[in-house]
């Protein structure tokens, strides 16, 4: 018989966000309010919009330990989770967007934690306002 050789060639387009060198190197904090580093300026004015120009088949890589000593709850909290409570994407869908990679293990630790405030977001059940204009 004949030989068939099926070849499965699924390319994966990716972008990346490194917080270290593209947003902060001490991200610190909720609101605007809290200052320019804020989870809520995470992720209105670069998270948000970076998710929002993927394609269908795009994921984002986001770098959590480049140049950056630790995260509070409070910034992971808004900056993440805030996308699904905000209406902006479903934890489901962002999960499967995002890749969150890290180098030194003691960020392992935020990963989970990353991810934890994403399936624990109820989609949509917060209108956003702006903490400062």
């Amino acid at each position: 018989g004949v030989l068939q050789y099926k070849f499965k060639y699924q390319v994966e387009y990716m972008k990346t966000f490194n917080i270290g060198k593209d947003f902060s190197t001490d991200p610190i904090g909720r609101y605007r309010t809290d200052g320019d580093r804020s989870g809520e300026t995470f992720r209105e004015d670069y998270i948000k919009l970076i998710i929002q120009s993927l394609s269908q088949d795009e994921k984002l890589e986001i770098i959590i330990d480049d140049n950056v000593e630790s995260y509070g709850s409070s910034f992971l909290s808004e900056g993440f989770a805030g996308l699904v409570k905000h209406g902006y994407i479903t934890s489901e869908e962002l999960l499967s967007k995002i890749i969150i990679k890290y180098t030194d293990q003691d960020f392992e630790f935020y990963k989970k934690k990353i991810i934890e405030y994403i399936k624990n977001a109820k989609f949509n059940s917060k209108v956003y306002e702006p903490t400062k204009l």
